[in-house]
């Protein structure tokens, strides 16, 4: 798939019709196909039809896609059970590459996808701060997660400037010194400016962390801020709220799973600014600039693909599953995704993965022989546990599942 611009006011409303008319899981369209890429010239920003940022739904968890033309950055990956919904964010989003990834801090709700996602996107470089939880033996607990992964990384200190695109750079705000007590009070903190827009990420930063900033000077101000700690009531303090005064806040959560999260008292604190809550839409908040520059919110619609797609195991002890097309038409399985919950092995079919009415294909782990892989999982599909594997649209449209006991 080429690389391209994308405007959302004309895309988003046409993918309904795209997948019915073809009657196909994927069609091999994504937000991305609008018009040919454009690049911006060295030091300026990209058009704002060419920037979009996407809190995706990932339950109570935190993830953020940011596009930048050509350029993708993420803030965070979420968990590692929501997988599906991370990979079907970059879908939507039309990312082919990834060129960052920033880890705010250590805990699994905010690095759990990073498996996933480095099974099947290259990441040229992780970020996180340097100041960081430790294992027992004294590393980072987030150094240990890439070194794992084979994924270079870099930590981060406040003052520093990364560019993640032309004409954009995040200024790391925190944290500031190390809070052995709670990793949260660790975050990264990220600031960065669009056009007329600024926005602030905070992570898990709670009021320790938000205190520091504040005495020490630190200009949070921002129009739209991604809420600390899920909204829970040990952060943004109204001191803090006030200082950054934003006009869009949103917050990334599941309140059926955290019950403190989107509190009342951070909802009143952050008044009069628009909130968004993640779970309130089904892929995520998406947020574009409107022709003025402003932030506009969307959310993009999960259509229904009509697709008929089958799992089923095949040899399980080696390790090998089958997905079939029972329908009459042939599938496009681009961007379709396949996840198993026992661990947490997912994987993004490749642009192009056509199957024909009737026709099926194998996925192994990676010394099953299958047409594809679980990419460095040895065992995904072990039976000793119970598991399911599930089949995904593009979108993120759970089609089939298949329970092993």
């Amino acid at each position: 798939m080429k690389k391209s611009r994308f405007n959302y006011k004309r895309i988003l409303p046409a993918l309904a019709a795209l997948f019915c008319a073809a009657g196909l899981l994927g069609c091999g369209v994504s937000p991305g196909d609008a018009a040919p890429a454009e690049t911006p010239a060295a030091g300026a920003q990209p058009d704002a039809d060419d920037f979009a940022v996407l809190f995706c739904n990932v339950g109570k968890a935190d993830a953020a896609i940011l596009r930048f033309g050509d350029s993708a950055v993420l803030v965070d990956t979420g968990s590692e059970e929501s997988a599906p919904q991370l990979l079907a964010g970059l879908n939507l989003l039309g990312v082919e590459k990834i060129d960052a990834v920033f880890l705010t801090h250590s805990h699994a709700d905010h690095t759990g996808g990073l498996s996933a996602l480095a099974a099947n996107y290259d990441i040229p470089m992780v970020y996180a701060p340097l100041y960081s939880e430790q294992t027992k033996k004294g590393d980072g607990v987030i150094v240990k997660l890439c070194e794992r992964l084979e994924l270079p990384h870099t930590e981060l200190s406040a003052g520093d400037a990364v560019p993640v695109a032309d004409g954009v750079t995040f200024d790391v705000l925190g944290p500031l010194s190390l809070n052995e007590d709670d990793d949260n009070d660790n975050s990264l903190v990220l600031r960065f400016t669009f056009g007329r827009t600024t926005f602030l990420f905070t992570g898990d930063m709670q009021f320790a962390e938000e205190d520091a900033l504040l005495e020490a000077g630190t200009d949070v101000s921002a129009d739209v801020l991604k809420v600390g700690n899920h909204g829970n009531p040990d952060a943004t303090s109204e001191a803090f709220a006030q200082a950054v005064s934003p006009s869009l806040a949103v917050i990334s959560t599941d309140t059926s799973v955290d019950k403190d999260s989107a509190n009342t008292r951070v909802l009143a604190a952050l008044s009069p600014a628009k909130i968004c809550i993640t779970q309130d839409y089904p892929i995520g908040v998406l947020l574009t600039l409107d022709e003025s520059g402003e932030p506009a919110v969307s959310s993009p619609a999960r259509q229904e693909s009509g697709c008929q797609i089958a799992v089923f195991a095949l040899a399980p002890d080696e390790q090998r599953l089958t997905i079939q097309n029972y329908g009459d038409t042939e599938a496009d399985l681009s961007g379709c995704i396949l996840y198993c919950d026992r661990s947490g092995a997912a994987l993004r079919f490749p642009d192009g993965t056509l199957l024909g009415a009737g026709d099926s294909l194998t996925v192994s782990g990676a010394d099953g022989g299958g047409d594809f892989e679980f990419s460095g999982e040895d065992k995904p599909l072990s039976k000793k546990k119970s598991n399911t594997v599930s089949f995904y649209s593009p979108l993120g449209e759970k089609v089939s599942e298949l329970e092993q006991d």
